[in-house]
């Protein structure tokens, strides 16, 4: 019988076929691709020494997989760690004392005022309850005796047990739910024909209203200087308007304000006025 060798070798006595039926073909010539196989039973040792050396080649590679691995999470911890310490050595160095440090977080923003902010624009039920949110609802704050002279303030300041372990401290309010009541009380100012009906705040007389409202202007004017924003933003031309308009949408770095919300509320022991 004939074969026609196929076009995997030009040599045909190297072709499989070839070899499959001359079993006389030196078998010396096939040792790159040779792998002898054990028999059952068979004590031979010969390819011992290949894979000890290859199990122990196949060790050491993922062993060192695994190290670089936990190197580099260890490192990326580290830096996390690293840079919330440094975070909070800039807060206390640079901030007023609070035990709401540790929650501080800064964010890279860029304003948006086409899309955000509108919830707390005008009046009504759901203005309202935004701005409650993030005001009214967080209540004060308690802090142990120890933060009294902390904070340079009279042993006559209001003392209030901690809502869960009972322990006498301070009660507290953080500066900026303060700003946000003030900052609220103007809008509904802005809006007095909806909110007058309503009481609250327009209740003790026009006299009172106005000395509370010149209070929370110069409540902001003083932290608006105080934090003093050194952000940038550009100006525009508007076709037919001879004055620059400005172009709000501009970078801050601003801190996480839901963070500090969150201390807030884990340590907040009420409000003391009922919201009318």
């Amino acid at each position: 019988m004939a074969f026609k060798y196929t076009s995997l070798t030009r040599d045909p006595q190297r072709s499989p076929l070839y070899v499959a039926f001359n079993q006389t073909e030196k078998i010396e010539d096939f040792e790159d691709t040779y792998v002898p196989v054990r028999e059952c039973g068979d004590s031979t040792q010969s390819d011992t020494p290949r894979s000890f050396s290859s199990a122990i080649k196949s060790y050491w590679i993922w062993a060192l997989h695994t190290t670089l691995l936990l190197t580099s999470l260890t490192l990326f911890l580290f830096s996390q760690k690293a840079r919330h310490c440094s975070t909070l050595d800039h807060v206390r160095q640079f901030s007023a004392w609070s035990p709401a440090d540790t929650y501080v977080r800064y964010n890279d923003v860029k304003y948006n005022f086409t899309r955000e902010g509108k919830k707390f624009v005008g009046y009504g039920p759901e203005v309202d309850a935004a701005w409650r949110e993030i005001s009214y609802d967080v209540g004060d704050q308690w802090i142990p005796k120890s933060g009294l002279a902390k904070l340079g303030m009279p042993e006559y300041s209001l003392k209030v047990d901690h809502p869960v372990t009972g322990e006498e401290g301070y009660r507290v309010g953080i500066e900026v739910f303060h700003h946000l009541h003030c900052l609220n009380l103007l809008r509904k100012v802005t809006y007095k024909d909806y909110y007058e009906p309503l009481g609250g705040e327009f209740t003790a007389g026009p006299e009172a209203l106005q000395h509370h409202t010149d209070h929370c202007l110069e409540v902001l004017r003083m932290n608006i200087q105080c934090t003093a924003d050194i952000g940038l933003f550009t100006l525009y031309m508007v076709d037919g308007d001879p004055q620059a308009w400005p172009e709000l949408n501009s970078r801050h770095v601003c801190r996480d304000f839901g963070k500090i919300r969150d201390w807030a509320i884990e340590n907040s022991v009420g409000n003391m006025e009922a919201l009318a």
